[in-house]
This record gives C-alpha cells, structure tokens and sequence, in this order.
C-alpha cells in the first residue's frame, strides 16, 4: 500500500472518534433540555389545576369558611413547591447555556429550542406570580374580604422608586450579604448595577451576587454568575476571585477536570496573586 495511503487513512481513524463525541455531546444536551420541557410542563399543568380549584374555593367561600383554612394553607405549600421547581428549572437551563458556551455543540435548531424553553419557563414563572396575588401570598393571612378581590393589586414600578446614594446602596447590599440575608443582597447589587454601570464598584458588586449562589450552594447559578465578571468586566480587579470561586463551584460539583482547567488558568494569568495560591493548594488535592 502506498505510504500516502497509508498516512491518510491514520489521519482518519485519529478523526473518527472527535465527530462521534461531538454528536454524542449534542445529543446528551438535547436530552436535557428534552426533559426540561417535560417538567416545565408538568410544573404548567399544576399551576392550572391550582387556580381551577382555588376559583372553586372562592365561589363557595360563605359556605365553607372554616374549611378554607386548612385548603388555604395546602395550596399555599403546593405553590411553594411549585416556585422551587420553577427555580430549579431556571437553574438547570442557565447550565445548559453554559455547557453550550463551553462545547460550542449548540447550533441552529438546538440554540432556538433553548430559547423557546426560556420562554415558556418565564410563562410559568409568571403565572405563579399570577397565583401568588390570587391567593395573598408574601405576607399575613388576608381578610376574607381581601382573599379573592375583583382583580389582582397593581405591581409597583420600581422606576418610580427613589434610588440610594451610590454607596449607601452598595454598603447596604454588602451588609445584607455578610448577614446571610442572601436575597436582599442579591436585588441590592443587582440594583446598584442598574443605576450604576460604569461605577468602579460594578464588577466587584457582579462578583458579590456570584458569591451569594455560592454561599447558597447553588453551584451552577454562581459559577454562571462569575462568568459574568470575567465576561463584562476583563480588566477589573475581581477576575482572580472569580476564577477563584468558579474552580471551587465545580470543585463542589465534583467536576475535577473543570475545576483544574479554571485553577489552572487562574495560576497563568495571575501567578503572583493570593488566588493563585489558594489554587495551588486545591490542586494538589485534586
């Protein structure tokens, strides 16, 4: 056989398995966000159910006043329940965003189809919300006449709110995060880079909301929160941490080959820095 022939079809056997992976990687994901279409529709179907019977409750409510205590309270766990799987879900999509990112397999239909489940779980969302003002969740038992009004309150706009002096509003959300009041400090840095996008505090105020999910052990949502500050803000003063902190998320995960490629990266770029200690270290239990 001529050593051309040869040469090339060495080339072709080394080939072969890089496009299987590849299709098998894009069939994997595909499959997830397969059964993310099912939950979310499943999550759907529930919140319907809910409001048919709450609507039951309310045309019955003088016959059944001390009945609709303990009905009240069930449906307000079911809804509970029903908000956390809506979280998860959000959760899980936004991770697959980023495993898309990172194995580039998502194109054309997959990217669309990403897309349209966003848009339907964002449908769910709002309609827990819808259910939420229905029943009076978020605060004391409502009255019995406030229970099932005419129509739902009206949301406030939170442009007409006053906005905090620049600081006051950073050292706030920080002080909400050292106190373990994670959600206040979420919407406090969110804030502050909203009225604030070109403050020097910006990047550092993106990082705190990674640091939340991380406190929260929400792993994929921080490490999807760090990516943010590398992305938006690449000269800024956090990328240590948040490389830092992405490397121990996915060290959590228990996935290793990730948390070495970001820990390394993190001792390359800044190898001088007290991050790229902290990494070496974890390395070497790695």
């Amino acid at each position: 056989m001529p050593m051309r022939i040869r040469i090339l079809c060495f080339f072709i056997i080394l080939l072969f398995p890089i496009g299987c992976a590849t299709v098998q990687d894009k069939i994997a994901l595909e499959d997830r966000i397969s059964r993310l279409e099912q939950t979310r529709h499943k999550s759907e179907q529930n919140v319907d159910s809910l409001k048919v019977e709450l609507q039951k409750i309310g045309s019955t409510w003088d016959s059944k006043d001390q009945d609709f205590s303990g009905q009240y309270a069930s449906l307000r766990a079911e809804t509970n329940k029903l908000m956390e799987e809506v979280r998860i879900l959000n959760g899980r999509i936004e991770e697959l965003e980023f495993a898309i990112g990172q194995t580039n397999s998502a194109e054309g239909g997959l990217t669309a189809k990403l897309n349209d489940l966003k848009t339907e779980n964002q449908k769910a969302v709002d309609r827990i919300t819808e259910l939420e003002k229905y029943i009076g969740l978020g605060g004391s038992s409502p009255q019995k006449s406030e229970r099932f009004p005419g129509k739902f309150p009206p949301v406030k706009d939170k442009d007409s709110e006053d906005t905090e002096p620049e600081n006051g509003l950073y050292i706030q959300a920080k002080k909400d995060l050292d106190d373990g009041d994670f959600e206040s400090s979420r919407i406090g840095f969110q804030k502050f880079i909203s009225l604030f996008p070109q403050s020097e505090n910006a990047d550092n105020a993106q990082f705190w909301i990674g640091e939340t999910y991380y406190r929260e052990a929400w792993y994929e949502k921080a490490i999807l929160e760090f990516e943010q500050v590398k992305k938006k803000y690449p000269k800024g003063n956090k990328i240590p941490s948040a490389l830092l902190k992405q490397g121990m998320s996915f060290q959590q995960l228990k996935e290793e080959s990730n948390a070495r490629l970001i820990l390394e990266e993190l001792i390359n770029r800044f190898p001088k820095s007290s991050e790229a200690d902290i990494a070496k270290k974890i390395l070497q239990n790695l």
